[in-house]
């Protein structure tokens, strides 16, 4: 009885999520696809055309100094800013340089960020990014990405909104029921072994 208690605690710290007190929150922007240049064909691989509409999931971390890096490889930080990261984007390819940050700029910001599949930008001239909520809108977004041959694809969204501002970020269902189904597999298992 005593196994079987610490592995249903070991199962529930797996996978119940621990938030941490740190000041990182997910901001998720949905846009309307107004214009796409695909000379790189990755718009056309993932299926997207003018008219879908498209979600992303930007990390921001005020407590961090946002970052770009430069050609010689080195970090280069950009005062004032935060550090941002793109959780999730659009388009399958890959970046030339890795930019990371959000830049408060008079009444908004704007900002430059992505993750290895894809860069990201987008700004707002008519409020800070600390006003948005749920509703509000940015002025603009664009997710770009070089192919393996160089071929560069950019695609440009209309009417973006934030749908959702979290603290914890977004966990893909199928990755979370896997792991709640392989836990409730290991206790099935020790539970018929030991008893």
């Amino acid at each position: 009885m005593k196994n079987i208690l610490s592995l249903l605690a070991l199962l529930v710290l797996l996978v119940v999520p621990v938030q941490a007190a740190a000041s990182s929150y997910y901001l998720t922007f949905e846009g309307t696809v107004g214009s796409i240049s695909d000379g790189g064909g990755l718009a056309g691989a993932a299926g997207i055309s003018i008219g879908d509409t498209l979600r992303y999931v930007v990390e921001i971390d005020t407590d961090r100094t946002g970052f770009y890096t430069k050609s010689n490889g080195k970090d280069k930080t950009v005062r004032g800013s935060y550090y941002t990261s793109l959780y999730s984007g659009a388009l399958n390819g890959m970046t030339t340089g890795s930019y990371n940050y959000l830049n408060p700029y008079y009444n908004g910001f704007y900002s430059q960020t992505g993750n290895d599949q894809s860069a990201l930008s987008f700004n707002n001239w008519s409020g800070s990014v600390q006003n948005l909520a749920v509703g509000s809108s940015i002025n603009s977004l664009y997710e770009s990405a070089f192919n393996e041959n160089w071929g560069y694809t950019k695609i440009n969204l209309n009417s973006v909104t934030v749908t959702n501002i979290s603290n914890v970020a977004p966990t893909p269902l199928p990755g979370a029921a896997f792991l709640m189904l392989g836990g409730l597999g290991v206790v099935g298992f020790v539970k018929r072994r030991f008893v």
